[in-house]
């Protein structure tokens, strides 16, 4: 699966879905959340508290396939 970014500027939260099974576990660092599938794979990734010009920096170095869906 191609990683899936969204951004919602009216909370302020990155989200990075890589993978497609449902999340039933969780690690918190800060203002990351890293969800986990039952394998304990990686599904996705949520930043907490990311402005619009924080995230504008971050798309600059994904590649260009990437921002179409962001």
């Amino acid at each position: 699966m191609r990683p899936e970014i969204k951004y919602d500027k009216d909370s302020k939260v990155v989200s990075i879905r890589v993978g497609r099974k449902r999340s039933v576990d969780s690690d918190v660092k800060g203002n990351v959340v890293v969800d986990y599938d039952a394998d304990g794979e990686m599904v996705n990734i949520d930043i907490m508290e990311i402005s619009l010009a924080e995230f504008s920096k971050i798309k600059k170095l994904m590649p260009s396939k990437e921002l179409a869906r962001a």
